[in-house]
């Protein structure tokens, strides 16, 4: 009972996340394309102090916890440049399937391939359901013709990246439990650094410039770090608790789902057919996955 109130929490919090980081987005007042980096390096501090308070400002650090936190900032730099650079390139419903099935499928190979672990018939078939539910969901924005072949180069990297992200986290999880926050400040923290050198490589001397906010964008991102930062910290403590192929199905099916939903209510956007069965199949995978 309790997991499975735990993972409706992460799921509201990503939904709110990600309904915050677009209005933030959308708001932001400097060059478009620096809205990502700047929101990057803002993230990762708020999570590094956030998470460091979370356990007591305590740090342990193994020397696997930080090669595992080193790749899945690496994962989480390759993510966020891939989706800028596929963004700018192609459609933004294709790459969004890409990144989601990803997310499923490679810790879904993971746990199968390496740590044994089985489902139940009918939790396959959840599963393949919600996979579906993406593509419905997303479906109307397909627009691919003309699209280059780099853009499909940065689909895939997106689908390896977001799955690495969290099979990188069920791998510390069983090595060692107890470091798992730690894993969280130094993951974030070095992708802060990351995001920085980035920018300024790009911006040089107004690299400051491009972290001026205005106060319409400021609420939305105070409230988006405020969601990330709990979500994750959620996360990691749900992890060793319940099989990572059902958490993750369940989280980013249900951050989907309630994406739409907000979609609808806050940007007016009209429903279309293919989204409502997207929507229906999603909530059916998700009560199967309960049972």
């Amino acid at each position: 009972m309790t997991s499975t109130l735990l993972i409706i929490l992460i799921v509201v919090l990503y939904s709110f996340q990600t309904l915050f980081c677009t209005l933030y987005t959308n708001k932001y007042p400097g060059k478009a394309e620096n809205a990502s980096p700047v929101f990057c390096v803002l993230e990762s501090i708020a999570i590094v102090v956030f998470t460091w308070a979370w356990i007591g400002f305590k740090f342990e650090l193994s020397p696997l916890t930080l090669l595992f936190s080193v790749l899945n900032a690496v994962a989480l730099f390759g993510y966020n440049t891939s989706l800028i650079k596929a963004s700018a390139k192609g459609s933004y419903a294709f790459l969004n399937v890409s990144l989601l099935f990803g997310g499923i499928l490679v810790p879904l190979l993971y746990t199968t391939a390496f740590l044994g672990d089985t489902l139940q018939w009918y939790q396959y078939l959840a599963i393949a359901l919600m996979l579906v539910s993406f593509v419905l969901m997303n479906y109307k924005e397909f627009k691919l013709k003309d699209t280059p072949w780099t853009y499909y180069i940065f689909c895939a990297l997106l689908f390896i990246c977001n799955g690495m992200y969290g099979t990188l986290l069920k791998m510390q999880s069983d090595y060692d439990v107890s470091q798992k926050n730690e894993m969280i400040i130094l993951t974030y923290g070095i992708m802060g650094v990351i995001a920085f050198i980035q920018l300024a490589f790009k911006e040089k001397k107004d690299t400051f410039k491009a972290f001026r906010l205005s106060k319409k964008a400021v609420l939305p991102l105070v409230l988006c770090l405020i969601s990330a930062a709990l979500a994750i910290n959620i996360l990691v403590l749900v992890i060793p608790m319940v099989n990572t192929a059902v958490l993750f199905t369940v989280e980013n099916g249900g951050v989907l789902l309630l994406s739409a939903v907000y979609s609808f209510v806050f940007f007016k956007e009209k429903p279309q057919a293919t989204t409502i069965i997207g929507m229906i199949v999603s909530a059916v995978s998700i009560t199967m996955l309960s049972i």
